[in-house]
């Protein structure tokens, strides 16, 4: 197994096209054929399903994608780490993060750390949480942005608080619901509930409100959604109504609206994550920076 095998495999894993992802590494498409032949031969399994019509990852190929993109991220970290040596003092800092809408609020930290520090080069990842504490545990993450709960089996790590963020219901402008100051579980006990998979925001602590989502579940068709915009178009097209943390519920879309759900539940607390010992300047700086906001 090589580095090229990896790339091409990777890059074709993400077109889904052979021939594109020839043109992007600028190979020509025998070739890039020709190395995931071999890699899948080295493997002893296919990763690929592909014919005249269209081209799809096995469940073997959906395994290996994120091992291929971590080996090539160690690869690329390595390689960077050594020219830098050479050339200049870059700090390669690596930031993980469950879900896209969570970046706005990297926006100060990152512009007053690349200001005052020109060697600071920003890695983001945005994955889901076991992604995270694997990446986290393994030292390849400086930071993580999470709820507490998320990382309070995690050792050697410390949390800091940014915010409470309470449970909001979000629905269509034109539903009966929408009428109310705030919903409550009897409101939604004929509805069908919109929840983030437990891979976003895992309930690793048992309490009321996941004890409820549990027991609505058995007797309704609720959906977990894979990430926040994902679960907000369902409740928006009318498969559901939506239940996220307050930071998920921001820049809704005119039809839509959020409201208060269970006020009497504990919010989550939402903040940044870091190891306890070997905190440099860099990761010091960006948790102050980044506590000091308020979403």
């Amino acid at each position: 197994m090589n580095t090229q095998q990896l790339l091409c495999f990777v890059c074709v894993a993400d077109r889904l096209n052979f021939t594109k992802a020839a043109e992007e590494l600028y190979l020509s498409p025998p070739t890039v054929t020709h190395h995931i032949q071999t890699l899948e031969a080295e493997l002893k399994t296919p990763l690929f399903i592909r014919n005249s019509k269209m081209v799809r990852l096995t469940d073997a190929g959906r395994g290996f994608y994120n091992d291929a993109k971590e080996i090539l991220a160690k690869i690329e970290i390595a390689q960077k780490k050594m020219h830098d040596a050479v050339q200049t003092q870059v700090r390669l800092f690596h930031i993980g993060c469950t879900s896209s809408t969570e970046l706005r609020y990297l926006k100060e930290p990152l512009r007053t750390l690349g200001q005052q520090h020109p060697g600071f080069s920003p890695v983001l990842h945005v994955q889901d949480y076991f992604n995270l504490k694997k990446m986290f545990e393994a030292e390849q993450l400086d930071v993580m942005l999470c709820t507490r709960n998320m990382i309070h089996r995690l050792p050697n790590c410390e949390f800091h608080p940014m915010a409470e963020a309470a449970l909001y219901a979000v629905l269509p402008k034109d539903s009966p619901l929408a009428t109310h100051s705030e919903l409550h579980f009897e409101d939604l006990k004929d509805q069908r509930i919109l929840t983030l998979h437990p891979k976003m925001v895992p309930f690793e602590q048992s309490n009321r409100l996941r004890d409820w989502i549990i027991e609505h579940s058995l007797n309704h068709l609720d959906i977990h959604c894979e990430s926040d915009r994902a679960g907000i178009l369902l409740a928006e097209c009318g498969y559901g109504v939506a239940l996220f943390p307050e930071f998920y519920t921001v820049d809704l879309p005119d039809t839509m609206v959020r409201l208060p759900f269970e006020p009497g539940c504990a919010p989550l607390t939402f903040g940044v994550a870091c190891r306890k010992q070997g905190k440099d300047t860099y990761t010091k700086e960006f948790v102050g920076h980044f506590s000091r906001q308020n979403p």
